[in-house]
């Protein structure tokens, strides 16, 4: 009965737009739907190119299931009531049989007669169309049709029926102690992981569709009490620019809304974790979330947030500041280390303890590459394992990484390919890259450590610090929507330079850090208050 009420609905809200044509009539550039409900599927089909998995079911009127003889005489789609169309794999088709095709073929004529306004038709999530267009693209969506005869307007049905990936620990950035929460590849579920941690009115998602071909659907959300509002106008204005066929991953987005796409370093944060991205919502930030996509977007972000994790907070204060200053150690060691080796041991010697220096010339005799090359060749190696265990299945890739490690490892310096000393600042440099907590960033360090080899081999140590100036000089011209890249190193921001090689204790965190420059900086307290002086 709910779907044949909601045909009388609509069969009477179309009395105020009918028209007198019969056909389809061009508007505005959109097609209104006719009256005649065979016609309205058969234009969808051939706009669809006959596609084979678009199902179309009609339902006979009532003359029809009679066998009136003058409904058999009339033409044929004179005597169809209704036409119900959806795609095959979208959509839902037990609930579009059980609460769509059974109530239309029970009683339609009856129904339609005799319907009432208080019904339960809000279990339901339905739209009203007028023309075809927005039609086609509800039932690309996978929602389903239906086409009533002598109304002008369409009906389009929410039943979903794709198969979803239930909700699991991102493999990418695995957390010890807090929720194993992470974004999955349908929209509107990673919204509501938000809204479950953050159930404040203030917390706005603006919708935009992008993709001329894919329509790919894009999630803006931030708190309207708290984000910069001349950031959250920024990152629409980016968005709105797009012009592209598809958006097939967020991805997509990042190298087209970045400040610069000429750096190495991401000026976006990317993250599958909903605890990250609820902390910079929390923070004043804005989040980007695309739909088909297990990834949300970050913006803006600094150079202090690529190693720093929401999980920091979930340890008291040492605990937290330990690990910070951990990888802060990692991802120097990844940048700089093979640089460091090859200066000191080709270039620099005499700054070595003897000792040292002798060790590692006796590890090297025998090994036929100047050490430049040799450090090039093992880092190679280890960036083909790596890249090959990626995308191994789990057992296979520990297997890998054991015959990758140990035995060509072993092999190696037995036959003098590499020294030991080599292989030991590679692997060390290899196990540093993946300190951060998140892979994107690791990539970032893997390729400045080739300027550092390269600095070191030719200049020794003074190229090492000249590389190392040039880098942080490269970052001190980036901006990340408005925000400097190297905040709050440069300029200078106190407040926040407390919470940035260290974890400021909870009990301190009064308010917000200036580098968002948000409307509302308290945390604790009053909240709610006017504060942002």
């Amino acid at each position: 009965m709910v779907l044949v009420e909601m045909i009388a609905i609509c069969e009477r809200v179309c009395c105020s737009v009918r028209g007198t044509a019969m056909g389809f009539r061009s508007r505005g550039g959109m097609t209104p739907i006719g009256p005649d409900p065979v016609g309205n599927a058969a234009n969808v089909a051939k706009a669809l190119g006959r596609a084979t998995d678009l199902v179309i079911r009609k339902i006979p009127g009532d003359d029809c299931v009679r066998g009136d003889a003058a409904a058999d005489a009339r033409d044929g789609s004179s005597s169809v009531r209704a036409v119900v169309l959806f795609l095959e794999g979208l959509a839902d088709e037990e609930a579009i049989r059980r609460h769509i095709i059974t109530p239309l073929l029970a009683d339609a004529a009856a129904a339609i007669a005799h319907f009432s306004a208080a019904n339960e038709l809000s279990a339901l999530k339905s739209s009203t169309h007028e023309t075809l267009e927005t039609l086609i693209d509800a039932l690309l969506e996978g929602q389903v049709l239906l086409f009533a005869d002598g109304c002008h307007t369409g009906l389009a049905f929410v039943m979903p029926g794709w198969s979803l990936r239930p909700i699991s620990e991102p493999p990418s950035e695995k957390a010890i102690r807090g929720p194993r929460e992470g974004f999955t590849e349908t929209l509107r579920e990673n919204i509501a992981m938000v809204r479950r941690w953050v159930r404040d009115p203030e917390l706005r998602v603006t919708k935009m569709q992008i993709g001329t071909r894919t329509h790919t659907d894009v999630a803006i959300m931030y708190l309207g009490d708290v984000a910069n509002p001349d950031i959250v106008t920024e990152v629409r204005k980016r968005l709105a620019a797009i012009k592209i066929d598809a958006i097939l991953e967020a991805g997509y987005l990042e190298q087209l809304i970045t400040d610069s796409r000429t750096t190495l370093f991401p000026l976006t944060q990317a993250t599958e974790r909903s605890d990250k991205v609820t902390s910079a919502i929390l923070e004043g930030r804005v989040a980007i979330i695309v739909d088909k996509s297990a990834s949300a977007i970050i913006v803006p972000t600094t150079v202090n947030e690529l190693y720093q994790s929401p999980e920091d907070h979930y340890y008291d204060f040492w605990l937290g500041t330990l690990l910070r200053v951990i990888r802060l150690i990692g991802n120097n060691l990844a940048i700089a280390l093979p640089g460091l080796y090859i200066a000191l041991a080709a270039v620099n010697s005499e700054l070595l303890p003897t000792q040292l220096a002798l060790n590692i010339a006796a590890s090297r005799l025998g090994v036929p590459f100047p050490i430049l090359l040799e450090v090039l060749l093992v880092e190679l190696t280890i960036e083909i394992f790596r890249e090959a265990g990626l995308r191994l299945p789990s057992t296979v890739a520990q297997t890998l990484g054991v015959v990758a490690g140990v035995v060509l490892g072993f092999a190696a310096v037995q036959i003098s390919i590499v020294s030991n000393a080599t292989l030991i600042v590679s692997v060390t440099t290899a196990v540093a890259s993946f300190s951060g907590p998140n892979f994107q960033v690791g990539i970032s360090w893997r390729w400045l450590k080739y300027f550092m080899i390269l600095g070191g081999a030719f200049m020794g140590l003074f190229g090492i610090v000249a590389v190392g100036c040039f880098i942080v000089a490269h970052m001190a011209t980036l901006q990340s929507f408005g925000v400097s890249y190297l905040a709050p190193w440069a300029p200078l921001q106190p407040d926040a330079l407390v919470d940035a090689p260290l974890r400021q204790p909870l009990w301190l965190k009064f308010r917000r850090h200036s580098t968002w420059r948000t409307k509302n900086r308290r945390r604790m307290g009053d909240t709610r208050g006017e504060d942002n002086p």
